[in-house]
């Protein structure tokens, strides 16, 4: 015969009396034995809680009513207004249920959400590269033809960003540029056609930066 080791436990007995007699809830058996929750869990397994610490259930006839509304076709929406509750909890309550009984009608409303949202998507996408065709557009328009002075200007800064430069512990008098992008390798090229790729281009290209440098210092300072 298979007996039930609680039934011998002295704690088990006074735990299982507080809360039959004394109708104590889990917290106040823990206080009075001084023990953990898990075990006064453990202790009451099988014993029903009092009427008084039971989790009042006054929307249980609320669920009811947005599960009867829902079979009715009503909207997550409409239940949450009509019943007075957070449309959160409207959808906890009818999550289970389909706006539409009807598999194949309920496919085609899902259809046609999915096909509004697509026109919607392509829309604006079509809507941002028409602005951002017209916006490149004009600002291209903007460069217009450029002249030796442009070109000098134009490799002189990316040379600044991207070339190797003299520094005091390592003079340098020719031009090293290492870059990827063939249209930036192009321009640097063809900013100093008239000048002997020798040091005196190299020179050349440090003035340009110090006076890009001074001029942009100066127009700060205006």
């Amino acid at each position: 015969m298979v007996t039930d080791p609680l039934a011998t436990d002295p704690l088990a007995t006074e735990a299982r009396r507080l809360r039959v007699e004394e109708q104590l809830s889990v917290a106040e058996i823990r206080v009075r034995l001084g023990i953990g929750r898990d075990r006064v869990y453990a202790l009451l397994r099988g014993v029903p809680p009092p009427e008084r610490t039971r989790r009042p259930r006054a929307r249980d006839d609320d669920r009811a009513e947005a599960v009867r509304l829902r079979a009715a076709g009503k909207s997550v929406n409409r239940i949450a207004e009509q019943l007075g509750v957070a449309k959160s909890t409207a959808y906890q309550w009818v999550r289970h249920l389909p706006l539409d009984p009807d598999d194949a009608a309920a496919e085609r409303r899902r259809a046609q959400s999915e096909a509004m949202a697509d026109a919607r998507r392509r829309a604006y996408r079509e809507s941002r590269d028409a602005a951002q065709a017209a916006e490149q557009t004009r600002a291209a328009g903007a460069v217009g033809g450029l002249g030796e002075r442009d070109l000098l200007l134009l490799g002189a800064a990316i040379y600044w960003c991207a070339g190797s430069k003299s520094k005091p512990w390592r003079p340098q008098d020719r031009l090293e540029f290492v870059n990827s992008d063939p249209g930036l390798l192009g321009l640097s090229w063809r900013s100093s056609p008239t000048v002997p790729r020798s040091r005196q281009l190299y020179w050349r290209v440090e003035g340009v930066m110090a006076g890009i440098r001074e001029a942009v210092e100066g127009a700060g300072n205006d």
